[in-house]
């Protein structure tokens, strides 16, 4: 059975001007590659909530919906975004768990959109927003999990990876 994925993404535009009594901000200068700078797991009874702050110096992390060709296309390694490898705790040692869509299993892998930046400073700060419904957990003999995430920018350019607490499922 697959999993309903909704994704939502709030960008908050780190290039508008603030006027300030004797002027202004200087603008915001980060980095090309994108960085997780925040992740936090909420669950609720069988649903899970991933809430990741990024940023990105260039402002190309997103996708739009008609990128489905060349490093994008639905069967290519980049046609999701931001990746979430399952772990569980088995005897003591994190494992990831492989999950294989040709057995019907669906990874936690995901599109977020493409939100250009307005005006001269093209740097992206946001949350990402990543509904865990209907389920947020694997169902197996082990009883504890967490998530390692990563994401990548449109010039296939990958962040740090975070790790959200542990929690023991329902």
């Amino acid at each position: 059975m697959g999993r309903l994925v909704s994704i939502g993404v709030r960008f908050f535009a780190a290039g508008i001007s603030l006027v300030l009594l004797a002027g202004c901000e200087p603008p915001v200068s980060l980095p090309p590659i994108p960085r997780l700078t925040s992740i936090e797991l909420i669950t609720s009874g069988e649903s899970g909530t991933l809430l990741l702050g990024f940023e990105d110096g260039d402002g190309n992390f997103g996708l739009e919906q008609a990128d489905t060709t060349g490093a994008f296309c639905p069967a290519c390694p980049y046609h999701h975004n931001v990746f979430c490898d399952y772990q569980e705790l088995r005897d003591g040692a994190w494992v990831t768990v492989e999950l294989d869509p040709e057995l019907g299993q669906v990874p936690f892998h995901y599109r977020a959109p493409l939100i250009s930046p307005t005006g001269q400073n093209n740097t992206q700060r946001g949350t990402i927003t990543v509904s865990l419904e209907p389920r947020y957990y694997l169902t197996s003999a082990w009883d504890t999990l967490r998530f390692a995430v990563h994401i990548v920018d449109r010039d296939l350019q990958s962040s740090d990876t975070l790790i959200t607490a542990s929690v023991a499922k329902p």
